[in-house]
């Protein structure tokens, strides 16, 4: 397996940001999507016209402050002619394909580019001082130290092997950024592909081992009702979720809202209720809606005030859903939704 030599001698970030310009400059994109240094060692997403506009450009900032899919859903929601190219974290491209798939992404003109991920620290153990490449792996947040699919995503994805930066054509689109920009020197990702293998066996292993002690945490309805026991019902985690698209939850729906003689009802049966009641109810119906799609970007996670590893639980839940209907969120943006498609003859041994 041989990829396209691209930037050598480069650091990875620099290889990034030098695709951007060339893609700019040759008139593959109208527009770069990409995060941005802002003041005070905040980051943001920025949708630049030009190259010059790309001087505060940071393909691998150290924390992930607003999902890459979430930002793009709002540049690219609409058809239009403008080709947009969107330099993406792995987990942000594969949320984007999954936002593609409810129809609220236009992909028609819209390239996506990914890297080896190095992952993002956790945003209270950010001190503003850190660098993209300083970043010690003991400071990842779990969703990252769990995290399998950190690399050759999207259309394109720029790689590391051998200390050169090779550019992964993933698709036609993949195909047509490498001509545009004239790579065609090969190199080798023996090295690259050895790698990969030993972290994704490595994550998995941490994967599997985190989810077997979650299941037990959170087994039978009284232990789930203990894990939501510090929410307080701020819905952050749908805010910042790239999948919770829609404008009103089922949740806030008139019809949902209980009245106040139910709590009188319930607490004079129980002798005590709490008020606010539709907790479970919204943490099992928002995983019922998007746990097949969620690429465990943990963004969930760590906008949650109360600390509660949500982020964990919508991923363990996802991979369960993701297996039983043999479907890979973001993997093909060709495959339906399962939740979208009626087969006449499944999942039989859920019957009585």
């Amino acid at each position: 397996m041989r990829g396209l030599v691209t930037s050598p001698g480069l650091p990875l970030r620099e290889a990034l940001l030098e695709l951007a310009y060339s893609a700019l400059r040759e008139g593959y994109a109208d527009f770069v999507m990409v995060p941005s240094r802002g003041p005070g060692d905040s980051y943001s997403w920025i949708l630049a016209g030009t190259p010059d506009a790309l001087t505060s450009a940071e393909p691998l900032p150290p924390v992930m402050t607003v999902q890459g899919a979430r930002a793009l859903s709002s540049a690219a929601g609409e058809p239009s002619s403008r080709r947009i190219l969107a330099i993406m974290r792995p987990c942000e491209a594969r949320a984007a394909v999954e936002v593609m798939k409810l129809r609220q992404i236009d992909h028609a003109n819209l390239t996506l580019v990914t890297m080896d991920c190095p992952g993002v620290i956790q945003l209270d153990l950010y001190d503003g001082a850190a660098e993209p490449e300083e970043c010690d792996p003991a400071n990842l947040r779990p969703a990252c130290r769990q995290c399998s699919e950190f690399t050759a995503c999207g259309d394109a994805c720029i790689v590391r092997s051998a200390d050169s930066n090779l550019l992964l054509p993933l698709t036609a689109k993949g195909g047509e950024l490498a001509s545009s920009l004239g790579l065609e020197e090969q190199g080798s990702l023996d090295e690259w592909s050895k790698r990969t293998e030993e972290l994704r066996a490595l994550r998995l292993g941490t994967a599997e081992g985190a989810r077997t002690e979650l299941r037990q945490q959170v087994a039978g309805i009284g232990r789930l009702s203990d894990f939501f026991a510090d929410c307080i019902g701020c819905r952050a985690c749908r805010t910042v979720c790239p999948i919770c698209y829609c404008r009103q939850c089922f949740i806030d729906m008139k019809d949902r809202r209980s009245p106040a003689s139910s709590h009188l009802d319930r607490s004079r049966r129980s002798g005590a209720a709490r008020l606010v009641s539709d907790t479970l109810l919204f943490h099992i119906g928002r995983m019922a809606h998007m746990s097949i799609s969620c690429v465990g970007c943990g963004m969930c996670e760590d906008a949650c005030p109360a600390g509660i590893p949500v982020g964990r639980l919508v991923s363990m839940v996802g991979a369960g859903t993701s297996a039983l209907f043999d479907y890979r969120a973001g993997k093909d943006p060709e495959e339906p939704l399962p939740l979208n498609t009626f087969v006449e003859e499944e999942l039989h041994e859920f019957e009585d």
